[in-house]
Formats: C-alpha cells, sequence, structure tokens
C-alpha cells in the first residue's frame, strides 16, 4: 500500500513514517496541501492521511481540491490530527467527502487496520465517499470563527505559560541573589536598594516601561558575582591588597557567566557585568570606553555608586547622600553618563530617598572598592 502523508511538523511525519513503514506500507511525504497535489499528480497513492492546520493549504482546501479532481477523486481522504476533535470539524470534513476522521493518538495497529479497512472498501464498492450536495461555504465560516476562537485560546495559554515560566526563571535567579547577601550582612538589601534607584532613574529618562522592569532586574542580581568572592575579602574591616582587589573585580564577570544563558528580553547579563565600567574606560572588568557601555549599564553604574556611598560597610564608613550626589555631579561626562547624572541629581532634588539600611557598628576609615 502507498500512503501520502500531508504534515508541516516533521516530527508528525516521522512518527507517521515510522509506524507505517513499520506494517510494510510505502510512504511519501508533503508538508502542505499544493505540494501534496503535486505529488499524488506525480504518482497516485492508495490512500492520503492529511492534518488540518498548515500552512498554504489546509488540510480542509487540500480535501475539497482533492475530491474535485476526477484523477484522484476515488482515493480515500484521511484527516489524522489531533488539533480539532469538535464536532463541527469532524461534520466539515465528511461534508467535504473525506472518507475518514481519526484523532490522536491512535496505536499503530488501530491506524494501520484503519487505513487498510478504508482502502479495502473503496476498493471492494469502486467509490470513495462524495462531497454532500451542500455548498461548503458557510460550513468554512463556521470553522474559521472555531480556527479563530482555539488561536486564542491556544495564545492566552501559551501567554500565561510563558509568564509563570519567566516568573519562575526570575524567582530563581532572586533567590540566588539573596543567598549572595545572606553571606555578608553589611551588604543586606544593597542589591536591592540599586534596583529601586536604577529603575526610578530610568523612569524620570522615560525609559520605556519594560526597559525599567529589565534594569530593575538588572539591579536586584547586579552583585550576585560576589559568591565567587572568599567572604574573609568581602567582610574585612581594611583595604585590600591588590590581588585581593584582583578578586573582586572579577565579580561582574561571574555573574555574567552565571546569566548570560537565561534568555532575557534585556540585555540583562551584559548590563551586570558593565556595572562597574566607567566612560573613560577607568573601570572594570573590560575598561570598556564611551558608547560601550551600554544605557542600561550606564544607569546601574550611578545607582550602584549612590547606594554604595551612603551605606556603611566594613571597609568604609558612609559618606552620606551628599557626597554620593557630589560625586555624581563631579563624574558626570568623564566616569558617568550625564543624562544619568542629571537625571539622578533631579530626582533627589525632588525629594526622592533611598531605603535606610540595616546599621552595622564598627565600620572602619577605608574607602576603597
Amino acid at each position: 500500500m502507498y500512503v501520502l502523508i500531508v504534515d508541516d511538523d516533521e516530527r508528525n511525519r516521522y512518527l507517521l513514517r515510522t509506524q507505517l513503514s513499520a506494517a510494510g506500507m510505502e510512504v511519501a511525504e508533503a508538508a502542505e496541501g499544493a505540494q501534496a497535489l503535486a505529488c499524488a499528480r506525480e504518482r497516485r497513492p492508495d490512500v492520503v492521511v492529511s492534518d488540518i492546520l498548515m500552512p498554504g493549504m489546509d488540510g480542509f482546501a487540500l480535501c475539497r481540491e482533492w475530491k474535485a479532481d476526477p484523477a484522484l477523486a476515488q482515493v480515500p481522504f484521511c484527516f489524522y490530527t489531533a488539533n480539532y476533535t469538535e464536532s463541527g470539524d469532524r461534520d466539515l470534513a465528511l461534508t467535504l467527502g473525506a472518507d475518514l476522521f481519526l484523532t490522536k493518538p491512535m496505536s499503530q495497529s488501530d491506524l494501520v487496520s484503519a487505513l487498510t479497512e478504508v482502502v479495502e472498501r473503496v476498493r471492494r464498492e469502486g467509490h470513495t465517499r462524495a462531497p454532500l450536495d451542500i455548498p461548503a461555504e458557510e460550513s468554512f465560516r463556521e470553522h474559521n470563527v472555531r480556527l479563530l476562537h482555539k488561536m486564542e485560546q491556544q495564545l492566552a495559554e501559551l501567554t500565561a505559560a510563558n509568564e509563570r515560566l519567566h516568573d519562575m526563571v526570575v524567582n530563581t535567579v532572586l533567590a540566588i541573589a539573596t543567598l549572595v547577601e545572606a553571606r555578608d550582612p553589611y551588604t543586606a538589601g544593597h542589591q536591592e536598594r540599586v534596583a529601586l534607584l536604577a529603575y526610578t532613574i530610568a523612569g524620570v529618562m522615560d525609559v520605556p516601561d519594560d526597559e525599567c522592569d529589565g534594569i530593575r532586574l538588572a539591579g536586584l542580581v547586579h552583585d550576585i558575582g560576589k559568591i565567587y568572592v572568599p567572604l574573609e575579602i568581602l567582610s574585612r574591616p581594611s583595604e585590600l591588597t591588590a590581588p585581593e582587589f584582583e578578586i573582586i573585580k572579577m565579580h561582574p564577570t561571574v555573574a555574567y557567566n552565571a546569566l548570560r544563558g537565561i534568555d532575557f528580553p534585556w540585555p540583562l547579563a551584559e548590563w551586570v557585568h558593565q556595572h562597574h565600567e566607567r566612560l573613560d574606560g577607568s573601570g572594570y572588568p573590560q575598561g570598556l570606553r564611551g558608547n560601550q557601555v551600554l544605557a542600561g549599564a550606564r544607569i546601574l553604574v550611578v545607582a550602584d555608586v549612590v547606594e554604595a556611598m551612603t551605606n556603611h560597610r566594613p571597609y568604609k564608613p558612609a559618606v552620606g547622600i551628599d557626597a554620593a550626589l557630589a560625586e555624581v555631579r563631579e563624574g558626570a561626562g568623564r566616569l558617568y553618563d550625564p543624562a544619568v547624572a542629571e537625571a539622578c541629581l533631579a530626582l533627589f532634588d525632588q525629594g526622592f530617598t533611598l531605603p535606610a539600611a540595616p546599621a552595622h557598628p564598627g565600620a572602619a576609615s577605608v574607602y576603597q572598592r
């Protein structure tokens, strides 16, 4: 028996081909209706097995063309689909003259048996089912309405599933960030405060809402690379040695390597990688200059500097918000993006304040990191 399979999904064709070939059938394949017609006209099959939803000419249109072609009309036409199991779709298939309407999944034996039986019946009776003498246009319109409704449902389900997956990924990353901060009580809440300030600066700059969300998330995870840094270095109340500072300078790259495999809708890993870069090339770890530093990273840079200077660390005392803003003002155009600096300064002029960090007495007088 020679079977023509019509399905745009290569995996479905492979499965059908495997099942039917194992039963001793010869198989040809087509990815859509027009291709199937060309293949059948070149060599007439004993039966055609078609999906419904396909690009170009779908299964219903193929069935109508098939039954209208005198050279193919007596070849049994079978639908085999899991996408459409509503009675209206089955009714339309039969109206168009389909000989079988099978729904997936079917066992190999049941499928082979159904196809064999319909081919033998046609050979025995000398004809296939003819299209009903009913205008198909109304049925097609009803089918299109059902199809649109089904596609809307599937899109809603896919959107919801994507949102759940996105939330799961984000929550996993945030959990890791929380664990990193838990190692060092002096930096507790640092990433949240940086995220809040960066998000608010982005809003002042009229950055699109979606990108603001990405910048906020980048702020929440920008220091996860510090999990690589030994705790005795992070919490030491003294100036770092040169080798120790080299270890510190690796944390943006560690974070980048952890985040780059996650398919965020923003260049979040790159933003995090660049949050210690400076416009004049004096930053780390890449020594980027000017426009090499991405816009989102430029916002993180300023937010990180302001938060770090405003709160105590084991290795430095807080210098206060006025000194932090003076640093931003003096570094604008040289170290920091002038537009970001202006937005940050305007924000605090309008009364913005950062949440207070937990008090940790005994901070040393060294400021270098």
